[in-house]
């Protein structure tokens, strides 16, 4: 993905129907070579995919994320051949280049240039994707306006977007068939996740199931991995507990979900500016890995990836199941509600 930041039509704007460039066309190809490479060399293909990055990458941010990747790869025994060689060998392809695609080329390339571009041009933030809570009676009076929504993000260069659903609405996943272009986290609960619905998901290859761990989360991970489907997990958490989570040997010890990423949720996102111990100890333990899993801290390693990719850091925009803005102390703003004002208005309202 880092090539494309040396293409030569890196500031021609990016309209939400240009992401299928001759630029992407590329780049699958060269993805789908790579992955193949990996199945027969893990850790040879994986070193010269790094080495070859680092002589393209132009940012500090670039350099600074794949010098790290290259010292983590010079141990043989990494967990992380052990977690990508795993989702090479048991994922479908077509799952890992659509969501990954998505992810890695329209949202934190096309998407992000056109972000930037924008805020440079209208002087506000734009987060690189948005977070929205579902429910199934609030997702029937809005369902159009979740279309428009999504569609009003693409424009600004928005092509993420979480949806949390502990219940999941009639309708969602006809919403997810038309929005082929994004990549979706679709974090849920395992009850929610039976067998039509798994059957339903394995044919949307660009949206990524996240169950919730508890009760019922490794018989669904076994359903989800026999289909060949990529997934993950997640564990929400209340900040006063978060002392507790690493010395609890069982929350990282879950290889047995085969899970690439164990999410770590907040219940409320951090203040613009500020960061946690405990954001520290999943960065510690991403760069000292032993289990076949990588934790992730969600609010946070979304603004360090908002950060990252635009000098105009935001904190995450949040939308509960009525459409109105969470504030980041958990606060629900009734007069700010994307069923009612344009999403470039509200972003504009939040500096």
């Amino acid at each position: 993905i880092i090539l494309i930041e040396r293409f030569p039509n890196e500031g021609i704007p990016m309209s939400p129907r240009s992401v299928n460039t001759i630029a992407r066309t590329l780049i699958q190809t060269v993805v789908r070579q790579k992955l193949n490479a990996i199945k027969s060399d893990p850790e040879r293909s994986l070193r010269n995919l790094v080495d070859m990055g680092l002589s393209f990458a132009a940012g500090s941010e670039q350099k600074r994320f794949l010098q790290q990747a290259q010292r983590t790869l010079q141990d043989e025994n990494s967990a992380y051949y052990r977690i990508i060689y795993d989702m090479v060998l048991h994922v479908d392809t077509e799952h890992l280049m659509g969501f990954g695609m998505n992810l890695g080329y329209n949202s934190l390339t096309a998407g992000a240039r056109t972000i930037r571009r924008l805020e440079s041009e209208c002087g506000y933030d734009i987060p690189w994707c948005l977070t929205l809570a579902i429910d199934r009676k609030g997702y029937t009076a809005h369902e159009s306006d979740y279309t428009n929504l999504i569609e009003q993000g693409k424009r600004l260069g928005i092509y993420t977007y979480l949806i949390i659903a502990p219940e999941l609405p009639v309708g969602l996943f006809t919403l997810l068939r038309q929005q082929k272009d994004c990549a979706f986290l679709l974090f849920t609960s395992p009850d929610e996740l039976t067998g039509d619905v798994i059957d339903t998901m394995a044919q949307l290859y660009h949206v990524m199931p996240v169950v919730r761990f508890g009760d019922g989360a490794e018989e669904v991970c076994d359903a989800m991995r026999r289909r060949e489907m990529l997934y993950s997990v997640f564990l929400p958490y209340h900040s006063e507990e978060s002392e507790n989570i690493f010395s609890d040997g069982d929350v990282l010890d879950i290889e047995q979900f085969h899970a690439p990423l164990t999410i770590f949720m907040s219940y409320t996102a951090p203040e613009k500016g500020q960061s946690s111990p405990f954001y520290r100890r999943i960065i510690a333990a991403r760069n000292d890995l032993h289990t076949q899993t990588i934790p992730v801290e969600l609010w946070e390693d979304l603004r360090y990836v908002d950060g990252a990719l635009s000098p105009r850091a935001s904190y995450s925009v949040v939308f509960d199941e009525r459409c109105r803005l969470i504030r980041p102390d958990g606060t629900v703003d009734d007069s700010i509600s994307f069923s009612a004002a344009p999403l470039e208005s509200i972003l504009a309202s939040l500096q």
